[in-house]
């Protein structure tokens, strides 16, 4: 069975830890990373944009992953937020078991 990491970014540190809490408690992830230090530039709304932003990445499995993105999605502050999810093709099997063990 494969293994996911979902990222996605916050506009701020306590909205990011809320949505990570939550995520570990409904077993949706195993493991959630917040990096704090993102600067992000894009384009929004025909504007040229920059904002701090957070970001989480996610490690879950093929079981959770769409659940997981559903829930980020629904959950989530911005209008139209990034959900990206990535398949991972090898890891080591300690580490892929301990992830399926924790989303069962």
């Amino acid at each position: 069975m494969k293994i996911y990491f979902v990222n996605s970014f916050f506009p701020g540190l306590d909205k990011a830890k809320e949505i990570g809490t939550i995520v570990l408690k409904r077993k949706l992830a195993a493991c959630v990373n917040i990096n704090d230090k993102i600067k992000s530039f894009f384009w929004w709304k025909n504007k040229l944009s920059n904002e701090n932003e957070v970001e989480l990445s996610f490690k879950t499995s093929f079981n959770k992953v769409t659940k997981l993105i559903e829930f980020l999605e629904k959950n989530h502050p911005y209008e139209c937020p990034c959900i990206i999810a990535f398949k991972v093709d090898k890891a080591n099997k300690k580490y892929i078991d301990w992830v399926l063990d924790q989303t069962k």
